[in-house]
């Protein structure tokens, strides 16, 4: 009786994490498992597991599963998080988390990586950016901006999202969180990665992807994405942007892959590569890297037909006119003026706009102490 007593006194105080496990749902979808919750302590050492994680029901009340991924090696150390898709229409990141645990081997991995091939299914299916829910008329919800979610919500958005960061993210121990990203539909982007310096290791994150650009920033453009709020949450993150939408681009996934190593031989989960070409790469990347803490946007005050004059990181002027707009019968609307020196960092591919549409980004370094963080 008095052993009993202590038992149940010590496991009373213990931290209700000790008792945490995967939870099964029963249910297997083309031959792998349904969780609710996943603990990456309770799967086996030297493992890759494929399992699918059940979120959100839609309107003709089947579930929605979201893809999951976890490399456990044949010793503990640090965790991961590669996720990709969070936007429907931002595709390269999947192939990255694909290749990456095609392979990863677990037997030279210290600690574990989870990968997230298409987090947004929803918006996968329906080819967008946005969630998509049919509530009245229609809303479509950015989830990069909903985390961390909110189970007791009445909105599909928010519950879904908060799946997400409850049963994997906020649940495992995380040390540091890659969002793979693309360019929106109608944009692009080069390498390119948004990057919180004032937090502990991002800029090692950063600076070890060879990115095209780095842009220094505070993150207050992207509340409740999934680089910030791991950020504040004590797990460095970073937002790594791989080109353009709704493509798979080999150059792109082939640096992101690369990087993904690289990350993990930093962290001491993985030995490093011996693959020169690689390492030449990287080199070679690295040291063309432009970092910079403030936009600069040239847009549109009215639609029209848009002719650019400038394309990715090409260096602009201040004043210089970087495209023009035109009406249907090819008459000159308005020549769209630079504002800034700096770097070409992303542009719109239609020439079809509309009122507010930036037509050309770019990237500069601002003295101004109130940008020195990047939130300029």
């Amino acid at each position: 009786m008095k052993i009993s007593i202590i038992l149940s006194a010590i496991y009373t105080a213990l931290p209700l994490s000790v008792f945490s496990e995967t939870v099964y749902t029963g249910d297997i979808i083309s031959g792998h498992k349904v969780i609710s919750k996943l603990d990456i302590s309770d799967l086996p050492y030297n493992s890759l597991t494929k399992l699918w994680l059940r979120m959100t029901k839609s309107h003709v009340g089947q579930h929605l599963h979201v893809p999951i991924l976890v490399a456990k090696g044949a010793s503990d150390g640090k965790r991961i998080v590669f996720n990709s898709g969070i936007h429907g229409d931002e595709l390269n990141g999947i192939r990255v988390v694909q290749r990456v645990f095609k392979d990863i081997d677990t037997s030279k991995l210290k600690g574990a990586v989870i990968g997230i091939p298409g987090s947004n299914v929803n918006g996968l299916y329906n080819e967008r950016r946005e969630f998509y829910s049919s509530f009245e008329s229609g809303i479509l919800t950015n989830l990069n901006r909903r985390f961390p979610g909110n189970s007791t919500a009445r909105l599909d958005p928010d519950k879904y999202v908060s799946i997400l960061w409850d049963n994997i993210y906020n649940t495992n121990n995380i040390n540091v969180v890659c969002d793979f990203h693309t360019q929106t539909s109608n944009y692009k982007f080069p390498n390119f990665v948004y990057a919180d310096y004032r937090v502990p290791y991002v800029k090692t994150m950063a600076e070890l992807t060879g990115a095209d650009i780095i842009k220094i920033d505070d993150g207050t453009s992207a509340l409740g994405s999934i680089e910030v709020v791991n950020d504040n949450s004590g797990r460095p993150s970073i937002t790594y942007e791989l080109g353009s939408p709704l493509l798979f681009q080999k150059d792109q996934i082939q640096r992101a892959y690369d990087y993904s190593f690289r990350l993990m031989t930093d962290l001491q989960l993985y030995p490093p590569t011996t693959d020169k070409e690689s390492i030449d790469s990287f080199q070679q990347f690295k040291s063309k890297t432009f970092s910079g803490n403030a936009f600069g946007f040239a847009e549109i005050d009215s639609g029209g037909f848009v002719e650019r004059y400038v394309d990715l990181l090409e260096p602009v002027k201040k004043g210089q006119i970087v495209g023009s707009t035109f009406n249907v019968f090819g008459d000159k609307i308005k020549d769209i003026i630079n504002e800034h020196d700096g770097i070409v960092t992303s542009i719109g591919t239609s020439p079809l706009a509309i009122a507010g549409d930036y037509i050309v980004n770019t990237i500069y370094f601002s003295k101004d102490p109130k940008c020195s963080d990047g939130g300029c």
